[in-house]
């Protein structure tokens, strides 16, 4: 099978699609994967980093209400899909696969014209508006989370679950048992806000000597925060970045976080307890409806951005401390949302989808 694969934008697009194009290599080496993205986003560096090939259109955005926004959205619309249906003569795939956002609106509607079998895969809760209206014209639609069912009105969809990518497994860590280990991190760039929580949160702990840190602060917030931390006692690592997330997921007792689909479905993976702080402009406020889910689930506790003070971090965290057996209770229940094979069961729906 030769499969184009669009995801651009953000790594909740782009790690997912790699995670399927990888499974699919697995499978049969015979089989070849092309990803179709922009220059501006973070598959510019995150997919050929991967080994996969990566060309190029131009997608935007759907902003603005004016009707000169409008306007433009159309024509970059209709360049778009004319950079897609070049592309696609050239490469000549079987089947197209969507992971949401902009970038895969004109690769679908191209492939759609050409009668290319077209799938798309929704990360979140949610739909965003691109997936909504590309469901309706896909053969099938994979989700994430079961919920998802309720925001489409298409009856071709099928729960698969978040595809992870490979080098992320548990890993074998000498976690000492005198110690409560907190994992911070705010996605590849960091959270500011979720770090002048910690700021706040950090004299809250520091009575309490079996408490250890690991934060990722983000490149542009690394020295402030490091700072922060310096004559506290509070024993830390802080990173502005970290490669090895493995690594930090299996030291932690709880993990505090953002929640985005894929650090949800890494959770659930590893199962972490999670104190989770949407962030409060994601587009239809999708990654509330997110957290919303597991605390539902009972996996974890959902906190505001403009609440997590530390002194509410802090309520949360000792509480927890104190119940051990919570915590693993919480950690079994946010299990249950992530779904093994994830991206297996994708192909299997695309390969069902063309036959």
């Amino acid at each position: 099978m030769k499969l184009v694969i669009s995801a651009g934008g953000t790594g909740g697009h782009i790690f997912p699609g790699i995670a399927v194009a990888e499974a699919l290599l697995a499978q049969d080496r015979a089989n070849d994967v092309v990803f179709i993205g922009t220059t501006y986003g973070l598959e510019g560096k995150i997919i050929p980093q991967a080994g996969f090939r990566l060309l190029y259109i131009e997608a935007h955005q759907f902003l603005g209400t004016s009707p000169l926004h409008k306007v433009g959205t159309v024509l970059r619309l209709l360049k778009g899909i004319s950079m897609a249906t070049g592309i696609l003569r050239s490469e000549r795939p079987d089947a197209i696969l969507g992971m949401g956002g902009f970038t895969s609106v004109p690769v679908v509607i191209a492939g759609v014209i050409l009668g290319v079998p077209c799938f798309i895969h929704e990360q979140n809760v949610q739909p965003g508006l691109a997936n909504r209206l590309l469901s309706k014209i896909t053969r099938s639609t994979f989700i994430s989370f079961e919920e998802t069912k309720n925001y489409l009105s298409s009856k071709k969809v099928r729960h698969t679950g978040n595809p992870l990518r490979k080098n992320l497994k548990a890993v074998d860590v000498k976690k000492p048992e005198d110690r409560f280990s907190i994992f911070v991190f705010g996605g590849s760039r960091g959270a500011k806000s979720i770090n002048d929580s910690i700021l706040t949160l950090l004299p809250f702990l520091e009575s309490y000597k079996n408490t250890v840190m690991y934060h990722q602060t983000g490149a542009g917030d690394y020295e402030r925060v490091s700072d922060g931390y310096k004559n506290t006692g509070i024993e830390h690592e802080v990173f502005p970045f970290i490669d090895d997330m493995a690594k930090y997921y299996s030291l932690a007792d709880v993990v505090i976080s953002r929640a985005g689909a894929t650090t949800i479905f890494e959770l659930a993976y590893f199962r972490k307890a999670a104190i989770l702080i949407p962030y409060p402009y994601s587009a239809g406020g999708h990654q509330w409806k997110n957290a919303s889910q597991v605390e539902q689930a009972g996996g974890g506790y959902v906190i505001g951005d403009d609440e997590a003070t530390g002194d509410r971090l802090f309520d949360v965290l000792k509480h927890l401390m104190k119940e051990p057996g919570l915590l693993k209770e919480m950690g079994e229940n946010i299990g249950r949302i992530y779904v093994q094979d994830a991206a297996e069961r994708i192909i299997g729906g695309i390969a069902d989808g063309i036959s």
